[in-house]
């Protein structure tokens, strides 16, 4: 294929329309149960108190208060808070035990691998029997991280990307690289051994990551990005890129001009034509830089068709579903990235985050990021008010975003949204509803019926599962009562 050909068809995929979005129903409907297993009610769960707390006890409480049917553990982290503890002197690892028989083609060795925080305690051996007494499935939640421990930073940063300048990135909002052979294969390496050494109900992996140019713009619910950490430009990705006819030198060239740009933009230098004239005019000029960024992002999605066919190779039975950052719900553009429907001949479920109480502030720190180079020729508010109108949505304007949050009606559109991407496949929506997810000062704070209204707005968007998030330990009792109120009322539990 020629450069100007493959560059075309880049440009096609990266920039695909949205789907349309039907209005809201006026009352929350319940999934229908005729004939069907019982709707999946998930709670994800950091792994100290797994450790820590008598399982019986803790177990019938999530069955009582919200009829919680499935776990999401964070099995496998080098995040201190995803293992529930404090960071100083923190290693972790996988908190199964590693069967290193599934880990032949990776630098990683076991102790790399292993989590030492609890005496290496294989957490999915101690909590699966106890939890199949209760009526919960137990799913491996893998979730990227973000940073690496300098206890196993030696072998595992040689799996991470490289930025632009050719420097190894080490942490958000670089990471693995999804083109590493030896990430490839712990990956492969790490569901193959959950799926043959457990008794579990499935599994999640999730990304919260985006491509370069994205990220090289700021475009991001995280602030402060450098625009100098453009990723990945590791010689596997050199390699992938040149056979797909992209010119990598040029590629290189063309992000380090979106660097110059995004750090003129932010030291107050006005682009002759305006900014977004600019932006659009540097693309013109270096198609190579969304070619890159389709190459990033089609490359997660290589790697995720990878990891369903694995799993089903072994057991059929299992359910493997993605998590999808919330930072799709702030961006038109990773919206247009991230297109569901590419993931929906390799899924049984998605989960995306829907965090309607923490979105105010998130989004406002997004819509910050985008006003600073994109959007500069706008002012911060007029800046929202794009990008609601762009998102369908219909929230507080700019100045109380924070302290009011997002609706319930917006995790109804976005549910509606991520549902009409896969029709006509079988997958099921599972979105994560907020529970008490952290919160700024002076920001919105979740209460029982601001759950509530949540997990029906899921449903009448037309979920088939929940996902109650973000973490059990985060929870306010009666906020996950609140939560099972609705599905009471609902008539899902």
């Amino acid at each position: 294929m020629n450069r100007r050909k493959f560059i075309q068809l880049g440009v096609i995929g990266a920039g695909a329309s949205l789907a349309g979005v039907d209005p809201l129903r006026s009352d929350p409907v319940a999934p229908s149960t005729a004939g069907k297993s019982p709707v999946t009610v998930a709670m994800p769960i950091s792994v100290a108190p797994l450790v820590q707390r008598d399982l019986d006890v803790m177990f019938d409480d999530m069955r009582t208060r919200a009829g919680v049917n499935a776990l999401f553990i964070f099995i496998y982290s080098h995040e201190p808070h995803r293992a529930g503890v404090e960071a100083e002197g923190f290693h972790g690892g996988n908190y199964a035990r590693p069967h290193m028989e599934f880990y032949r083609d990776t630098p990683l060795t076991l102790a790399d691998m292993s989590a030492p925080e609890f005496n290496n305690m294989d957490v999915l051996e101690r909590v699966i029997p106890v939890a199949k007494k209760h009526g919960i499935r137990v799913f491996p939640f893998i979730l990227e991280d973000n940073s690496l421990p300098e206890a196993v930073k030696a072998n595992w940063e040689t799996l991470y990307e490289v930025d632009h300048h050719g420097q190894r990135t080490s942490g958000h909002p670089g990471g693995p690289c999804f083109n590493n052979p030896g990430y490839q294969n712990f990956t492969l390496g790490l569901v193959e051994d959950y799926a043959r050494s457990y008794d579990i109900g499935g599994l999640m992996w999730g990304s919260e990551r985006q491509g370069g140019l994205l990220n090289t713009l700021g475009l991001s619910q995280s602030s402060g990005i450098d625009p100098g950490r453009t990723t990945c430009f590791c010689e596997f990705c050199q390699k992938k890129g040149a056979e797909r006819g992209i010119d990598v030198e040029r590629a290189q060239r063309g992000f380090g001009e979106v660097e110059t740009f995004v750090r003129n933009c932010r030291a107050g230098r006005q682009p002759r034509d305006g900014y977004f004239a600019e932006f659009w005019r540097l693309l013109l000029k270096n198609p190579e830089v969304l070619a890159w960024e389709n190459l990033w992002a089609t490359s997660r999605h290589e790697l995720q068709a990878s990891v369903y066919r694995k799993v089903k190779a072994i057991n059929p039975a299992l359910q493997v579903g993605w998590h999808v950052w919330q930072n799709v719900s702030f961006s038109p553009f990773q919206r247009a990235e991230e297109n569901l429907a590419d993931l929906a001949e390799c899924s049984d479920f998605i989960r995306p985050a829907l965090y309607n109480n923490v979105a105010g502030g998130r989004f406002k720190v997004f819509a910050k990021g985008a006003q600073a180079s994109v959007f500069g020729d706008l002012t911060p508010e007029a800046t929202v008010e794009v990008l609601t109108r762009q998102l369908n949505y219909n929230e507080a304007p700019y100045d109380r975003l924070a302290e009011t949050g997002f609706s319930a009606e917006y995790v109804a559109r976005e549910t509606r949204r991520s549902v009409a991407a896969v029709t006509g496949h079988p997958v099921q929506m599972w979105p994560g509803v907020d529970i008490d997810v952290p919160v700024g000062a002076g920001e919105s704070h979740c209460t029982p019926d601001g759950v509530a209204a949540a997990v029906k707005a899921a449903f009448q968007g037309g979920a088939e599962g929940i996902i109650l998030s973000r973490n059990y330990v985060e929870m306010k009792p009666e906020n996950l009562s609140g939560a099972g109120k609705a599905l009471r009322e609902l008539g899902v539990i």
